[in-house]
């Protein structure tokens, strides 16, 4: 569990500029389609493509890191 806190510590950065990104894209989006019929396929597709990314980008990390303890 300290492996999976200092990971996040050291990904805040790009949690909170990616959050914006996304914000801000959606919401252009909604400006250009117009707002869609359903909101849970997509929030969930992005949720699990996103977790997805985040969990092989963990495993690079910790594999990278293996060993070190702060």
């Amino acid at each position: 569990m300290d492996q999976v806190k200092l990971y996040l510590k050291y990904r805040i950065k790009s949690y909170l500029l990616y959050t914006a990104i996304f914000i801000s894209g959606f919401i252009i989006a909604m400006f250009i389609f117009g707002p869609p019929k359903h909101y849970v396929v997509p929030t969930l597709s992005m949720i699990t493509a996103y977790g997805s990314l985040e969990y092989v980008g963990f495993r690079r990390w910790q594999k990278d890191k293996k060993g070190v303890f702060y």
